[in-house]
């Protein structure tokens, strides 16, 4: 899996912000008291991950602003009523911002960082953390869904992202929300307070969007920490790839991934908004007054993950080293997302390049090297992508599921079978 340290590595990053804030404490749970006081860095879990060096990072810091519409766009509900900065619950700092949902209401609070509108454009790739609070009276009923979180969306293109008008068609809008469920994975009810993804994507069966629980629950009344990341799908001769990203986090916890949505077939369309967005219910109403809360709003902003350092990475070489090792393998996945082990009884290693064997191969974040008395690679591939290897030794087996689209070993074009082993 790809860890956090993939988009937060490295130092000396581009600080777009506003309001910005380095070395800001990470977070550690609380037991949501009004008294708890701020985090402090002696509450750290771990130091603070410095963002790439190419990447624009926007910190929203609330003390810096006198109303929550200096900072996002209120495009429904009202200001000050629905969306309020306030000082008797915050995290970090003098304030953090409330959200209001009337008993009896199911209507729509959003208050989301239009990108365009500050500056960003529309960027392809987005990641965001956020130090977030349900109430202390925080109450759901039923298989009620709450939606409180917008890891990315697009309305400009068109309506097709929200309100039931989706499947969207590629140049029509989309979005992927953040959702709290007491629904189960099963579909049933639950007592807890999961976890859920929401999103309106172009293979969704429904006019509805898709909604995915997550056996992730959070607790009412206490401060927990979301980091959600998105990337768009890729465009091949004006058709979607099905390799467009979610991933959320909880708490530093992977919870959340999927790699194969279809979203877009146009790079005029991407993230436009992000962050704070709130609706309870589709029909179902909220059970009694609600309040969330929201500090510490973080964005970086990229059009692709950075590669992380060949020094921080184990088993992940530079290009260079080439002619440290005898042979290389070159693996091409068809238009499908492909699993793959390779067996090999000397040592391998993971690398890219620009132009060998016809193809330019790339990082993958889901390459695991294991030794049980051969060298084992596993890994899993997006949709029409390339993996490279060098090796010294000799290959003992590859097997994939499906068979790739290509596959070279020491330059030349292979049959995967012929690699079969035992």
């Amino acid at each position: 899996m790809r860890t956090r340290r993939s988009y937060l590595k490295g130092a000396g990053a581009l600080l777009a912000g506003v309001g910005v804030a380095v070395g800001a404490a990470r977070f550690t749970p609380t037991d949501g008291r009004t008294d708890q006081g701020n985090a402090t860095d002696d509450d750290a879990i771990e130091p603070p991950e410095q963002p790439a060096d190419d990447a624009a990072v926007i910190d929203i810091d609330y003390d810096q602003h006198d109303r929550p519409g200096d900072v996002y766009r209120i495009w429904t509900g009202k200001e000050g009523e629905s969306y309020s900065f306030v000082d008797d619950r915050v995290y970090n700092g003098d304030s953090a911002m409330r959200c209001r949902i009337g008993n009896g209401e199911n209507n729509g609070s959003n208050a989301t960082y239009w990108l365009p509108v500050n500056g960003y454009g529309q960027p392809s790739e987005v990641y965001q953390r956020a130090v977030i609070s349900l109430g202390d009276d925080w109450e759901m009923e039923g298989k009620d869904v709450c939606r409180f979180w917008c890891t990315g969306l697009n309305d400009e293109a068109g309506p097709a992202g929200s309100g039931g008008n989706g499947p969207p068609t590629g140049d029509d809008g989309w979005s992927n929300l953040v959702t709290v469920t007491t629904r189960g994975p099963d579909g049933n009810g639950t007592d807890e307070y999961n976890l859920a993804a929401y999103t309106y994507h172009m293979d969704q069966s429904y006019s509805a969007g898709e909604l995915e629980v997550i056996a992730a629950p959070i607790p009412s009344g206490e401060w927990f920490e979301l980091e959600t990341h998105v990337r768009m799908n890729s465009i091949v001769d004006g058709e979607a790839v099905p390799n467009g990203e979610v991933r959320y986090w909880l708490n530093g916890e992977l919870v959340y991934e999927r790699t194969d949505f279809r979203w877009t077939t146009t790079d005029a369309q991407a993230v436009e908004h992000a962050g704070p967005i709130v609706r309870y219910g589709g029909s179902e109403n909220a059970p009694t007054d609600l309040r969330l809360y929201y500090d510490e709003h973080r964005l970086v902003l990229g059009d692709a993950p950075p590669i992380p350092s060949y020094d921080e990475q184990d088993g992940f070489v530079s290009p260079t080293v080439r002619d440290e090792y005898e042979g290389r393998i070159t693996f091409v996945s068809r238009d499908e997302r492909t699993t793959y082990t390779i067996r090999c009884d000397g040592e391998i290693v993971h690398s890219e390049w620009s132009n060998i064997d016809g193809q330019r191969a790339t990082y993958n974040d889901t390459v695991s090297i294991t030794d049980d008395g051969e060298t084992v690679v596993e890994a899993t591939i997006v949709p029409s992508s390339t993996d490279g290897y060098f090796y010294n030794g000799e290959i003992v087996s590859i097997s994939a599921d499906p068979d790739p689209a290509e596959l070279w070993v020491d330059g030349d074009q292979v049959d995967i079978d012929d690699y079969a082993g035992e």
